[in-house]
């Protein structure tokens, strides 16, 4: 409980002047509501005592009323800004730090958290501590206020009908208590639930074409109205203790009314009490009855809120990969990879990996060389790139940007100088030149944008679409063909381009022609130091060195006319694509 009170601390101690005016705005609030009872047991006591010398008093009453009605809908305006607007501020501010913290996360995280899991504690967790810096704080200044107040009021008219009153209202706070015992525990439960469908239905989502080409949509539908029932069956318990409790909470107020009017009647009968009085007093124990009511709310509040926490606090207590590591400078950025790169006896194997992916790879990049990495299926070029790109955290000395350790350096520093363009595109359901700028980090630049278009040959592409780089490419591009995601990825990397490229069989979904206006972009058009990772001759008896990987190790290195000599895989390669493989 402390750490989820310093949680809430951290974040609304920003917004304390905030808060400071909501309360002083409530506190308003509930002295005008305690104070029109009384010009209401004037008035009625006015009109009790006949017409003589009662009428300015009548008056009095009436138009204090309205003008403390008029004053009270305004002050009660102004708490409810200072308190919902920090809650909605909180919100923003812990979503932006929630991307940032999952941004740091390495891959171990990501294989054992689905999407759909992440995504809902984002929307649904976080929302729960934004109820609870808003409304959930109102309503606990207000009953905190409330409930000493009023009850002051009800005790200086009669202590003894003040007692009547109080026995209702324990009987229901104890009925209150443990129902939302109940709810708190199958809110948790609830809420884990909410995360495991979230998670299912991502998955199937994304593995739509899947599911249609294996004609399995039953077998989906049974899983997902599998963990649908589960949802289902903790929200309807949850929604029977609401279902009488909250009626109960909200009965409340007719309930105290009876035991007023019962109690109070008999005071005025013996003339212990006017009319007016009674009126009063039964003003005062319906107000008394908004901040109970309310506390059953707070309580489902607070309880879904803390809940929520619990699961934030998972993500925002964990260390990410670089969270110990220094930032670079920018100069130091900027010269990173001006002595080149250096790999050296790595090693590498995956979190829940029972061998090692790759072994004992060494080699050295000299800046301004093109290097080819080649090999067959599942031969660890992928991983290699990924522990260059800084995507992967390797051992100590393994890696070498000039003098500096990769092991050392912070993922963010690395990608300043390295652009990586993967096997996997992404691209966002936006524009095509907001797709090219995105890695820019600033807007689109109209002559910049045609530029890396004419290197990615995406010109003509373009000029086929009516809005040319203003198309929407739609969710993931699926608006378009492989090869021109695949152009527009690498538009992407060409548009703030870093000292070294790393592209990851950016050929794969071209055509030969559109394959050589790429190559001679790439290598002669170019001042930075490239990584490629292909299978293609055409591209690899141009590089100035190329490393073949087999079961992730290097099982040939050299230029191409050497390869093709001691290489049985490289020379069966070219074969194969000239025409006279087996």
């Amino acid at each position: 409980m402390l750490s989820k009170l310093r949680f809430l601390l951290r974040y609304t101690d920003k917004y304390k002047w905030w808060y400071t005016g909501g309360i002083i705005f409530l506190i308003l609030t509930i002295w005008v509501s305690v104070t029109i009872p009384e010009y209401v047991q004037q008035g009625i006591d006015s009109i009790a005592s006949g017409r003589e010398n009662n009428y300015d008093v009548l008056l009095r009453s009436v138009i204090a009323i309205m003008a403390l009605a008029i004053f009270l809908m305004i002050v009660r305006t102004f708490s409810r800004i200072l308190f919902f607007v920090p809650g909605r501020l909180i919100e923003r501010q812990l979503k932006g730090e929630m991307f940032r913290k999952l941004a740091s996360f390495g891959k171990d995280y990501y294989d054992n958290n689905s999407s759909g899991s992440i995504i809902s504690r984002i929307n649904n967790d976080i929302n729960g501590v934004r109820m609870i810096t808003g409304f959930g704080l109102l309503q606990i200044v207000n009953i905190a206020f409330s409930l000493s107040v009023t009850p002051f009021k009800m005790w200086s008219m009669s202590p003894s009908l003040t007692l009547y009153t109080i026995i209702p209202i324990v009987i229901v706070f104890i009925i209150v208590r443990f129902g939302m015992a109940f709810m708190v525990r199958n809110t948790r439960l609830r809420m884990e639930s909410l995360q495991s469908l979230s998670g299912r239905i991502i998955s199937f989502l994304s593995g739509n074409g899947v599911i249609k080409s294996y004609n399995i949509h039953q077998w989906a539908e049974d899983k997902v109205e599998e963990e649908n029932v589960k949802l289902f069956g903790f929200t309807m318990k949850i929604s029977w203790i609401r279902s009488f409790v909250m009626p109960l909470i909200s009965s409340m107020e007719q309930m105290l009314k009876i035991v007023v009017l019962f109690a109070g009647g008999l005071l005025v009968i013996e003339g212990e009490f006017t009319i007016g009085e009674l009126t009063e007093f039964i003003a005062y124990a319906a107000l008394l009855t908004h901040p109970i009511s309310g506390l059953g709310w707070v309580l489902t509040v607070f309880q879904q809120g803390f809940v929520g926490i619990t699961s934030l606090q998972t993500i925002m207590n964990r260390k990410g990969v670089d969270d110990d590591k220094e930032a670079l400078t920018e100069v130091e950025c900027d010269t990173l990879l001006d002595k080149g790169l250096k790999v050296n006896n790595l090693s590498y194997r995956y979190h829940n990996g029972k061998e090692d992916v790759l072994k004992n790879i060494s080699f050295e990049i000299k800046p301004g060389q093109v290097v080819g990495i080649t090999g067959g299926f599942g031969s660890g070029k992928t991983t290699l790139i990924n522990c260059i790109n800084g995507y992967l955290k390797v051992q100590p000395g393994q890696i070498m940007f000039g003098d500096y350790d990769a092991s050392r350096l912070r993922g963010d520093d690395i990608r300043q100088s390295v652009r990586t363009v993967g096997q996997d595109v992404f691209l966002f359901s936006d524009t095509i030149e907001n797709n090219i700028a995105f890695g820019s980090g600033i807007e689109p630049l109209d002559e910049k944008i045609e530029k890396v278009v004419l290197q990615s040959a995406l010109a003509d592409e373009l000029e086929r679409f009516p809005k040319r780089k203003k198309t929407i490419v739609g969710e993931k591009g699926v608006m378009l063909s492989g090869g021109q995601k695949q152009r527009i990825s690498l538009a992407r990397a060409l548009y703030w381009p870093g000292k070294l490229m790393i592209l990851d069989d950016v050929f794969s979904a071209v055509d030969t022609d559109t394959e050589r206006y790429l190559i001679k972009n790439l290598f002669e058009k170019r001042d930075t130091t490239l990584i490629i990772v292909s299978n293609r001759m055409s591209v690899l008896e141009r590089c100035d060195f190329n490393v073949i990987l087999e079961n992730g190790e290097i099982a040939a290195m050299g230029q191409h006319k050497d390869l093709l000599e001691s290489s049985d895989f490289y020379r069966h390669t070219r074969d194969i694509q000239e025409g006279g493989g087996k």
